[in-house]
């Protein structure tokens, strides 16, 4: 289904000239990968405001998606296969973090931002991870690397932010997605592209 709603709008480009016929592969998975991740990101939300969680699903997005974008990390085998690990994500991130908050002690609060300090600094040294299957050039790791670094000071502030001024849970949600992402960043390393 994906891919041909990708090839309808690849074709619906090639017909008004906008690309050129030798442009159509990279197109077809460009468009693809958008839907794919619009699919996935509406399940997300979905889910959440069945379950009355929208705060949280907001910020397992917003922390999940732009440090993945450009800091890489495991990909699944198909897109069905990244549709289903994603939303799996999103509900433990987003459960786990629920149940620390309602535990919530002195211990467990500095343990879980002491991870999130190992995370981000890991992520730091780390990103972006050049996939096997699809290498990128020098000048797009350099680019990505930038960006990622630029995207772990703006997460560390707004929690920061958010941590001093309201001391909401959604922190919590935070802190448990970006240590997700540095474990998949640490399984694409060792080999999981």
């Amino acid at each position: 289904m994906l891919r041909l709603m990708a090839e309808k709008c690849t074709g619906i480009l090639l017909s008004h000239g906008t690309i050129e016929e030798n442009k159509r592969a990279i197109y077809i998975y460009g468009f693809e990968l958008f839907c794919s991740t619009c699919i996935c990101i509406m399940s997300i939300f979905v889910l959440s405001m069945i379950f009355h969680y929208s705060e949280y699903a907001i910020t397992f997005l917003l922390c999940f998606v732009p440090i993945r974008t450009v800091a890489g990390g495991y990909h699944a085998k198909s897109y069905g296969g990244c549709f289903l690990l994603t939303n799996l994500i999103a509900i433990c991130c987003i459960g786990v973090s629920l149940w620390l908050w309602r535990s919530k002690t002195l211990w467990i609060e500095a343990f879980l931002w002491l991870l999130l300090a190992v995370s981000f600094t890991y992520i730091w040294i780390s990103a972006p991870v050049n996939s096997k299957k699809y290498p990128q050039k020098k000048e797009r790791m350099d680019k990505n690397r930038k960006y990622s670094r630029r995207i772990l000071l703006i997460e560390t502030t707004l929690l920061l932010l958010i941590k001093l001024w309201f001391d909401h849970s959604v922190t919590y949600t935070a802190i448990i997605t970006s240590c997700v992402v540095a474990v998949m960043i640490t399984m694409a390393k060792k080999g999981g592209d």
